[in-house]
């Protein structure tokens, strides 16, 4: 049930992301959401960063948020900001982000979304509410 995704840096600098959509119910036939829309429920540049989104997929599609993300990187905004940015004023979705130094961000403000890291020292880190420790 639900969206996972997840974004990563590799040791060359790559980055990826993916997204795996748990769907939306009662949905007109030859709906199409935004995980296979590209920019929109994932996207990544080697330049600035990644992002996986998750929530109200038209609202995704609109926005192209995960692309948002890498605009908002670009602009200086650490990969938090990012995040925040993208989310704000849009009712229920969330996003995961990564920047091309490895550093983490996510937002959410839909009831409820998990999320998990591993920090510096290699420790698997979670995060059930909304108070991360990035910034």
């Amino acid at each position: 049930m639900g969206t996972v995704g997840a974004v990563a840096l590799d040791v060359h600098g790559n980055i990826a992301s993916a997204t795996s959509t748990g769907g939306t119910p009662h949905k007109l036939k030859g709906r199409v959401g935004d995980v296979p829309i590209f920019g929109a429920g994932g996207y990544s540049d080697n330049r600035y960063g990644g992002a996986s989104a998750t929530g109200h997929g038209e609202k995704i599609m609109r926005t192209l948020m995960s692309r948002g993300v890498i605009d908002e990187l670009r602009m200086g905004k650490t990969a938090h900001q990012a995040a925040l940015a993208v989310t704000h004023g849009i009712d229920n979705v969330g996003i995961i982000t990564l920047d091309k130094e490895g550093r983490i961000g996510a937002a959410h403000n839909t009831p409820f979304m998990p999320t998990a890291w591993v920090n510096d020292d290699g420790q698997i880190q979670v995060n059930m509410g909304n108070d991360y420790p990035f910034g």
